[in-house]
């Protein structure tokens, strides 16, 4: 189980949470690379955070909105390259912290995608919401990659009910 988040960045006016050990755990890539990940509880400053998004080929987030938002979270994890700590991937849970789990901000870098990351932050995110959920809590995302969610039981929630959204217009 990993601790609480501590903020990526030590200056952080908010705090950081640097006594505490890093909890990780490491796994070689799928490819059979030298490379190995490690993934730790903590939010991603503002500049990792757009960065992850940007990377993975997500819709931008603003530095304003960014800002507001990190911090926020229930829950958040980095995964890291192990053999030089750069960030490389990203996840959170936003929500009530009883029956409510959003996830959000699943992101891998490109380069590092399908070699077992995305797998190990959703591993971690479902460990806080298997620990933190109530009885017939919801838990939802938006999954922008088919099949990817469903090891962890998701589902389309159609015919039952359909997922709505509202994009807000640029800044």
């Amino acid at each position: 189980m990993l601790p609480p988040p501590e903020r990526a960045s030590s200056s952080d006016p908010r705090g950081s949470h640097s006594d505490r050990s890093p909890a990780g755990r490491g796994r070689r890539s799928s490819d059979g690379s030298d490379c190995l990940f490690t993934i730790k509880a903590e939010v991603p400053d503002v500049e990792t955070y757009l960065r992850l998004r940007e990377s993975a080929g997500m819709r931008p987030r603003t530095v304003s909105g960014a800002s507001k938002g990190l911090g926020s979270e229930l829950f958040s994890v980095i995964l890291r390259l192990e053999d030089t700590g750069q960030a490389v991937g990203m996840g959170r849970v936003v929500g009530d912290g009883g029956t409510v789990f959003h996830i959000c901000d699943m992101a891998v870098e490109e380069l590092w995608q399908r070699r077992g990351g995305g797998s190990m932050i959703m591993d971690s995110l479902m460990d806080y919401i298997a620990r933190e959920a109530s009885p017939n809590s919801y838990i939802n995302l938006m999954a922008d990659v088919g099949g990817f969610y469903e090891k962890w039981g998701f589902k389309p929630t159609l015919p039952n009910s359909r997922g709505m959204s509202l994009r807000l217009s640029g800044e």
